[in-house]
């Protein structure tokens, strides 16, 4: 089993740290036609039942984007990657152990089979390597000594998971923490950081991903309110590895072993949360996956003297039998509680159930056989303590929930993620932008942005302006970007180069998706400098106006016009621009008054009809 015991220590109180993990709740349900935020993740065991992979399947309606399933094991320098035996293939009678006599050591045909329902899914799978158990205490650090051994046997996995088909590797090798013993931990911290370097790139290499699954331990932080290394085991140096793997599983389960308590209390896993953060940096934040339980125990309860009887146990009692804690699932305890008639009892701050009851059990005064009864207490997690464990994921944004395990989780269970991962699902940005219609070549044209979502307007983020030109096909150009402001809007000023559509993205963030406009389209004219070689000329002398279209376009149909008495323009000539995009006309004024000329340039390529300032002359006798 990987349900690993730690000391049962206390953690201040939720309610005195301002950290108490509610239920989520929403005012309106979000419309199912919102994809979930992927929040759920954990693992099954090599004994997963299809039926249970199948409930997955069915109900998991998104909300499930990765698992891990046990799939190897370390067993020794002499066996460093074994399949685990799940159909009893060797038909030695034994389930679970080492699968030597196989012609693919890399998998078997029953998680060939659940890894391609799974798959087929959309949700990818994680073969994880363990290494649980004493037998091997040390072996495993001794075995990543050296830089050789280490290459070889990254690439052996590597080789495995790509024959097996799976989408990564999750090393979930808790032997360091608890059966090594911390004097090793000087060697064996150096070891596994350069083991994950290696193993990280070479799966990375190959498309697929690397996981670590590390204990949560106690406490998250150090009296100096500094984070503690690794909550406490720091041998797996969380903020080395991170930056190398792809997500740092924390096991927030077991907290209470020993003595009845909260198996994951969510103040403590919240702890838990913000220190990795810290160790990791808010850059890798959403590599974080906190565990959750769904399972619990069931305790005998203890004084100081024994167990705790009821009032009608005779003095001196004692058991037969040592009473012993138990697992259960959330099934079995609620059907220990209806059997015993007593109510699960809610505990918000650990966010889970609880409950005691007396269990009749055999013993004796002396030899003198007596039964009586013993009280035991019940703590176990459900869907609802998921759903509390899942109020984490917004407010540290982390990655999500990482379920021990898929196994023991009840009908309720995948509808009510889906139903908040709705809830915290990146919401749509709508990104609204405004051009001109036309724009005169070289100056500059103002492109402003404007952007919306459920979840407010994208404050602070990153504008890309592209450029695409009118011919459709034709590949865009990234202008620039720029920040948004604090209502999310923006304004580009770019000069006007050629008539084509204005598009621009606007990045996503952990509440918003990322978002793109619609394309508006800009016409640019060309510009047209007219000069004249004098604007006070005599009556009939000969006036030389000229033109330039930029950019210098030859063969540009420039029209020269004259402004008539009632104000509209008459066309003198058609000129045909040189290769400096140049024309020129002479005219000659008849009349002693004031003259205006203007240049015309007509449409071409990328560029709209473009027109000059007016020139006018003032004709002089």
């Amino acid at each position: 089993m990987r349900l690993r015991g730690l000391a049962s220590l206390t953690v201040a109180s939720a309610l005195a740290i301002g950290l108490l993990a509610a239920v989520p709740a929403t005012a309106e349900p979000v419309s199912t036609a919102v994809a979930p935020r992927p929040i759920v993740s954990g693992w099954f065991g090599w004994w997963a039942s299809d039926t249970s992979i199948q409930q997955m399947v069915a109900d998991g309606d998104g909300v499930v984007g990765e698992v891990a399933m046990f799939w190897w094991s370390f067993q020794g320098k002499d066996n460093p990657l074994c399949v685990f035996d799940n159909g009893d293939y060797d038909k030695d009678g034994s389930w679970g152990d080492c699968l030597t006599a196989t012609t693919t050591p890399w998998t078997t045909p029953k998680f060939d089979r659940q890894r391609k329902v799974l798959q087929s899914a959309g949700i990818k799978i994680n073969a994880s390597i363990t290494d649980l158990g004493s037998a091997t205490a040390g072996e495993l650090s001794d075995y990543l000594a050296t830089g050789k051994r280490r290459t070889a046997y990254a690439q052996k996995i590597t080789d495995y998971a790509v024959k097996a088909g799976v989408d990564g590797i999750d090393l979930d090798w808790e032997n360091f923490a608890f059966n090594d013993g911390s004097d090793t931990w000087e060697a064996t911290k150096p070891r596994w950081v350069a083991f994950i370097k290696v193993l990280g790139a070479k799966l990375h290499a190959q498309g697929l991903t690397l996981w670590a699954t590390v204990p949560g331990g106690v406490p998250p932080f150090s009296g100096s309110g500094a984070p503690n290394p690794g909550t406490g085991y720091w041998v797996y140096a969380w903020d080395e590895i991170t930056p190398h793997i792809d997500r740092l599983n924390i096991m927030a389960y077991d907290y209470h072993w020993d003595t009845p308590g909260a198996i994951g209390p969510n103040d403590w896993a919240t702890l838990v949360v913000k220190s990795a953060v810290a160790q990791v940096g808010e850059q890798y934040a959403d590599r974080v996956w906190i565990g959750a339980p769904q399972y619990g125990r069931n305790w005998p309860v203890r004084t100081g003297s024994g167990y705790v009887v009821d009032k009608d146990c005779p003095s001196g009692w004692s058991p037969v039998d040592t009473p012993v804690r138990t697992v259960v699932t959330p099934t079995s305890a609620r059907e220990i509680a209806a059997r015993e008639k007593t109510a699960p009892v809610w505990d918000p701050v650990a966010g889970e159930w609880t409950f005691q009851y007396w269990l009749a059990t055999d013993g004796k005064v002396g030899k003198v056989k007596t039964s009586c009864k013993v009280k035991r207490e019940v703590w176990f997690a459900d869907a609802r303590s998921a759903l509390a464990r899942a109020s984490i994921v917004p407010e540290e944004r982390i990655g999500g929930i990482a379920i021990w395990d898929f196994g023991t989780v009840q009908a309720d269970f995948y509808p009510r993620l889906a139903d908040y991962g709705r809830e915290i699902a990146p919401a749509p940005t709508t990104v609204t932008v405004k051009a001109p219609k036309f724009a005169v070549y070289g100056r500059t044209t103002r492109i402003t942005v404007e952007t919306g979502s459920r979840v407010g307007a994208a404050s602070g983020a990153t504008a890309t302006l592209y450029w695409q030109p009118m011919t459709d096909g034709l590949t865009r150009a990234k202008i620039e970007s720029i920040t948004l402001d604090k209502d999310g809007t923006g304004t580009f000023a770019v000069p006007a180069d050629r008539s084509g559509r204005w598009t621009v993205s606007v990045d996503g963030s952990w509440s918003r998706k990322p978002g793109e406009s619609p394309a508006v389209a800009t016409k640019v004219r060309f510009a047209v400098a007219a000069t004249a070689s004098t604007t006070s000329p005599k009556v009939k002398t000969v006036v030389t106006l000229g033109a330039t279209v930029a950019p210098a376009t030859s063969g540009v149909k420039v029209t020269l016009q004259r402004r008539s008495a009632d104000g509209t323009w008459a066309s003198l000539k058609v000129l045909t621009s040189d290769a400096a995009g140049a024309v020129s006309a002479a005219v000659r004024p008849t009349l002693v008054k004031d003259v205006s000329y203007r240049f015309v340039a007509a449409a071409l390529g990328y560029y709209a009809l473009g027109t000059s300032k007016v020139i006018t002359l003032s004709v002089q006798r």
